[in-house]
């Protein structure tokens, strides 16, 4: 552990993984589920996305203390296709469920061309890219979807009716690091008007509308009202992050019987009632479409030209996907994952509420 120099401390990400496994210990989960898990929330924190990382733990401890989530969910495949599969994730811890499709779509996929599952009967899975790389190993395009907390209006609605559903694909590329797509097909992530709401101060017109359907920048109206598609209006576009949702939602939820959109709970009974979240896991062998290395040539080709285009006035760099996600694990895992003083007490408090040291 190492002081940040700013308030924040240090932390390496294997003491906080051992941190949160010995939590996860204390509700009965078993040491093989709870590894998996513990691991998702870290690698969140590790790639910069915060909102999905360990700050997320004190959800996961309520919803197994009240018995919403099932500490030792055994997954298991209810439909069998050969290469399509429908997983019923017993309700279980959402990284639980998704090793479990994405690890047998990869086993499927090497054992033919491809593989993909819908699962249902699950909860929260952490970041989807984190899903999505597994298959880069394996010589192998993976794609992660979820859906999620209704918390979005659909275009030219006021309601909450979809959640923030994102979408990730990873691609092999050899020796440089995956091309990696993470997004979430709302214009923004609800923490972004948490955080702006904590600090004070206005947030963008686009992000979100107020309850009476009207677009905000006051981030206390914005929460109690409904953030926006992916484009922010029909103007800029935001029909197409609303058909992303979507889409997200037919293939995680209504392929696999899971809950969608706003059956998949709202923001006030998330923390009270059992989700039904649906993914959707896919694994795709390149060298079932050209030999592997070409490929991978082509793709770092590829990406440095992107790279290497002309920048827009005031810019220094053109990034591709993935580009920020590692830049930030490399100086994470050198220097520790940056930890807030108020995540630091609240974790302090999780761990010594369940009878865990906490070692930082």
């Amino acid at each position: 552990m190492t002081d940040a120099g700013s308030g924040d401390v240090r932390v390496a990400p294997p003491v906080l993984t051992s941190f949160v496994r010995d939590v996860l210990v204390s509700y009965d989960v078993p040491e093989s589920d709870d590894g998996v898990t513990a691991d998702a929330l870290v690698a969140a924190d590790v790639y910069g996305i915060d909102s999905h990382g360990v700050a997320r733990l004190g959800f996961y401890m309520h919803k197994l203390g009240q018995d919403l989530v099932n500490p030792r969910a055994e997954p298991r495949i209810s439909v069998d296709s050969g290469a399509v599969f429908v997983v019923d994730a017993d309700n279980g811890l959402g990284p639980v469920g998704a090793q479990f499709a994405m690890g047998e779509c990869i086993r499927r996929a090497e054992a033919g061309v491809a593989a993909c599952a819908s699962v249902g009967h699950s909860n929260h899975y952490g970041i989807a890219g984190y899903w999505a790389l597994q298959a880069v190993a394996h010589g192998m395009i993976g794609v992660s979807l979820t859906n999620a907390t209704a918390l979005v209006a659909p275009t030219f609605g006021r309601s909450t009716m979809l959640g923030t559903n994102p979408i990730a694909v990873a691609v092999p590329t050899g020796d440089e690091n995956p091309f990696l797509f993470d997004a979430a097909t709302s214009a923004v992530s609800f923490g972004k008007l948490q955080l702006a709401a904590t600090d004070g101060v206005d947030m963008p017109e686009g992000w979100a509308l107020d309850s009476a359907g009207n677009p905000t920048t006051d981030p206390g109206q914005g929460m109690l009202g409904a953030l926006v598609p992916l484009g922010g209006t029909r103007e800029l576009g935001s029909h197409k992050g609303y058909g992303l949702a979507v889409l997200v939602d037919i293939f995680s939820a209504l392929l696999s019987g899971a809950a969608w959109g706003p059956n998949c709970l709202s923001l006030t009974s998330e923390f009270n009632e059992v989700a039904n979240v649906g993914h959707f896991f896919a694994a795709i062998r390149v060298d079932a479409f050209r030999p592997l290395d070409g490929f991978e040539a082509e793709m770092r080709d590829m990406t440095s030209g992107l790279r290497a285009a002309p920048t827009a006035p005031g810019e220094s760099e053109v990034r591709v996907a993935g580009d920020p996600e590692w830049v930030c694990a490399a100086e994470r895992e050198a220097n520790g994952i940056p930890l807030s003083e108020s995540l630091l007490a609240n974790l302090r408090g999780l761990g010594a509420s369940r009878g865990v040291d906490c070692p930082f």
